[in-house]
């Protein structure tokens, strides 16, 4: 493989964009608006995980979203993010 067919693979990886160091530090202080930018910033995963597929009796396939699963997910970030300790 040249090099020209390696750059043109890995040209449409996504970037993630990372919390700000400022962003961290105020949500395990517990400041609210620092705890939904984190809530926001793992939205789509959470909403990933608390998904299930469910069949019918005909075989098709549904996608449920569990608000209840959604929701202890959100509860559980937020408690570990504020017991998270950082030493500056």
């Amino acid at each position: 493989m040249n090099t020209k067919e390696y750059s043109k693979k890995t040209a449409y990886k996504k970037k993630h964009i990372l919390l700000s160091k400022e962003i961290i530090f105020a949500a395990t202080r517990g400041e609210e608006r620092a705890l939904q930018v984190v809530i926001q910033h793992y939205e789509r995963y959470i909403d990933r995980l608390s998904s299930r597929e469910l069949y019918d009796c005909y075989g098709n396939i549904y996608i449920y979203h569990d608000p209840v699963l959604k929701t202890e997910l959100q509860n559980r970030l937020i408690a570990g993010v504020l017991k998270f300790r950082i030493n500056e």
